[in-house]
């Protein structure tokens, strides 16, 4: 019985299957392992279990050995998924750590608080230079929309270092609790 909907590891497979296919389990697990995206990197693993189910369900085919590539069905169900409607579910969707622990910087002391600010603006810097350097890997490898992929890393990640630079101000000197901080924070929003 085939599901109605695939998790996001499994399209993720399905989707980098027909983009390297042929090809074999082990590159597409290799892919993953060696990503910037810790997404990626952390379901490495499940890569050959995955790939036997997108096979029992007939979305990948065996074609020489251990080549693997999608099958006409695997390519209608990638097409469907990709668009061109995506589910408000996962364009809302975002999993960003730093912002979680924003949440929560009252629990560190002052100090810390900025100390977390800095450090992971030194982390978030180092990755914009990690990300933007995949642009010419994937041009390298004829993979345009890769590249095309890979900005929204850089300007994703640039937006969230000038959104630390932003609340490191109101962090060392935070409003007063009394007011009203909305005015001061939809202020500097229209600045950015």
């Amino acid at each position: 019985m085939r599901p109605k909907k695939f998790s996001t590891v499994e399209m993720t497979i399905l989707g980098m299957t027909w983009l390297r296919g042929p090809c074999t389990t082990y590159s597409v697990m290799k892919e993953l392992s060696s990503s910037e995206s810790t997404y990626h990197r952390s379901r490495a693993g499940t890569a050959y279990s995955v790939m036997n189910r997108l096979i029992s369900l007939g979305l990948i085919e065996r074609v020489d050995g251990d080549l693997v590539k999608v099958t006409s069905e695997g390519e209608a169900v990638l097409r469907a998924w990709t668009g061109p409607k995506v589910p408000m579910m996962d364009v809302a969707h975002s999993a960003d750590l730093l912002r979680l622990r924003c949440f929560f910087l009252e629990v560190l002391t002052p100090s810390d608080r900025v100390k977390f600010i800095d450090d992971s603006l030194i982390s978030l810097r180092e990755f914009e230079v990690r990300c933007t350097n995949l642009i010419p890997q994937n041009e390298a490898i004829g993979d345009y929309f890769g590249a095309l992929a890979t900005m929204c890393s850089v300007l994703e990640t640039r937006a969230r270092i000038q959104w630390l630079e932003q609340i490191r101000d109101l962090v060392v000197n935070p409003l007063p609790k009394e007011s009203g901080w909305t005015e001061t924070i939809l202020s500097r929003l229209e600045q950015a």
